[in-house]
C-alpha cells in the first residue's frame, strides 16, 4: 500500500515506516494520481475525500478509483452524484445513510464504515473522570459538556452548529451553575475559515469562566491523540448536533470512552447514536451543494442537555456506549467490512460498469428522480 496526500506534504515523496507517501499536487490528486498509481504498480486506488472535488475526466483512461465518500446532505448533491456515477468510479459509502441514498440513484455502492481503536479509546472509573476534569482546570464535580469539532469551512453555514450549541448551553448554564463547556477546536477558525467562537460565546451569554478552548499555540505545535483521549475521560456528554455528518468519528470515540452523546437526527448521526439523545431541527437549503442539511433546534439541544444532566451518574448508559462502539472497532471493520469490499472492487475491475450518458452530471431520468426525492 502507498499513500497519496491531498494536503500537508509538498515537492517529493518519502518513506514512512515502509509506507511510500506521495506529495500533494494542490488539486486533490487529480493531476498526479495516475503517475502515482503507475509508479506504485497499483492494482486499484481508493480515495477518502468529498467526491465533488474529484475530476475523473482528468485521470488516465485506465485508472479506476473507488471513492470512500461522505454523504451529509439529502438528496445526494448533484456535484457529488456526477462524480460517483462516472464509469471509472466505484462508490463506497461510509454510513448506512449514504449507502441508502447511493442505492436510490442506482450507484451499486459498497459499504465500509469508519472505525475506532477501542484498545486506545476506552472507559475509565469515576475517580479517573474526576482527575481528568481537574487537569482541564474545571471542578471535579462539574457537569462537563464537550465538543470535538473542526471550526472550518463556510462561516455563513457553520456545519458543526456552534451557534446553536452555544445558545443552548448559555441557557442551560443559567440554571446549572456546575455546568462547564470544553470546546476542542480552534476558537478563531483556521486560515480565514470558520467563525470566531470567542465572540460567539460572549454574544450568546456563556460566562467566560464556564467555557474552555485549547490554547492557540496548541494548534501551531500539534495536539497528540493522548490529549484527546484524556478529554473524553473528562466529559459527561459529547455535544455533536451537526448540520450534517458524513460519518462523525468523535461520536464513536466518545461512546468507546463511555461517554453518551447528543447528536442531530440527520445523516449518519442517528445510526451512530446508541447511548445518547437525538435533537430535532429544520431542514436548511445549502445553495452551494444544491441540497438540504439541517439546522438543529436550540430548544431541542437544551432538552437533551437536561436529559444528559439527569443521567450523568448512569453507569449502565456508559457501559452500553462502550459495548456499542466495539461493533466499530478497527480490527472488526477490517475483517467484516474491508476484506469483502476489497475483494468486490477487484472483481469489478474486470467488469466495467455500464452507466447512462451524463448531461451536466445527470441524465433526464435521474434529474426527474432527484426532483421527486426533494
Amino acid at each position: 500500500m502507498a499513500l497519496a496526500c491531498n494536503w500537508g506534504l509538498q515537492a517529493a515523496k518519502f518513506d514512512f515506516g515502509g509506507l511510500t507517501v506521495y506529495p500533494s499536487d494542490g488539486g486533490w490528486g487529480n493531476e498526479t494520481i495516475g503517475t502515482y498509481a503507475r509508479h506504485h504498480k497499483a492494482d486499484f486506488v481508493i480515495a477518502l475525500c468529498d467526491a465533488w472535488v474529484m475530476r475523473p475526466d482528468l485521470w488516465p483512461d485506465d485508472l479506476h478509483m473507488a471513492i470512500w465518500a461522505p454523504i451529509d446532505h439529502w438528496p445526494i448533491p448533484p456535484a457529488v452524484l456526477a462524480v460517483l456515477q462516472h464509469k471509472q468510479v466505484t462508490p463506497i459509502a461510509m454510513s448506512r445513510f449514504g449507502y441508502e441514498w447511493m442505492e436510490k440513484f442506482d450507484l451499486d455502492p459498497l459499504y465500509v464504515p469508519h472505525a475506532v481503536d477501542t484498545r486506545f479509546y476506552g472507559p475509565v472509573t469515576p475517580e479517573e473522570r474526576k482527575a481528568a476534569k481537574v487537569k482541564l482546570e474545571v471542578p471535579e464535580d462539574a457537569f462537563l459538556v464537550g465538543m470535538v469539532a473542526a471550526n472550518k469551512g463556510n462561516p455563513t453555514l457553520p456545519r458543526k452548529s456552534f451557534p446553536q450549541a452555544f445558545d443552548a448551553f448559555a441557557q442551560f448554564s443559567k440554571t446549572h451553575p456546575d455546568a462547564y463547556l470544553y470546546v476542542h477546536t480552534d476558537a478563531l477558525g483556521g486560515k480565514g475559515s470558520g467563525i470566531n467562537l470567542d465572540v460567539c460565546s460572549r454574544v450568546m451569554g456563556i460566562p467566560e469562566e464556564r467555557i474552555c478552548f485549547p490554547p492557540p499555540e496548541a494548534w501551531h505545535l500539534g495536539i497528540g491523540r493522548e490529549v484527546v483521549r484524556e478529554l473524553y475521560h473528562a466529559f459527561d456528554v459529547l455535544l455533536n448536533p451537526s448540520m450534517g455528518e458524513g460519518f462523525g468519528v468523535p461520536i464513536l470515540e466518545a461512546q468507546a470512552s463511555g461517554v453518551p452523546v447528543i447528536t442531530a437526527n440527520h445523516s449518519a448521526m442517528p445510526e451512530l447514536t446508541h447511548s445518547g439523545w437525538l435533537v430535532e431541527g429544520d431542514r436548511w437549503w445549502d445553495a452551494l451543494q444544491e441540497s438540504f442539511c439541517i439546522v438543529p433546534s436550540v430548544a431541542s439541544i437544551y432538552g437533551a442537555l437536561e436529559a444528559a444532566y439527569e443521567e450523568r451518574h448512569n453507569e449502565e448508559l456508559r457501559a452500553s456506549a462502550v459495548e456499542f462502539a466495539i461493533g466499530y472497532d478497527a480490527d472488526v471493520v477490517a475483517v467484516r467490512d474491508w476484506e469483502p469490499a476489497l475483494n468486490e472492487i477487484a472483481e469489478r475491475l474486470s467488469k466495467p460498469r455500464e452507466v447512462p450518458p451524463l448531461n451536466g452530471g445527470l441524465n433526464r431520468q435521474q434529474r426527474r428522480k432527484l426532483a421527486r426525492t426533494r
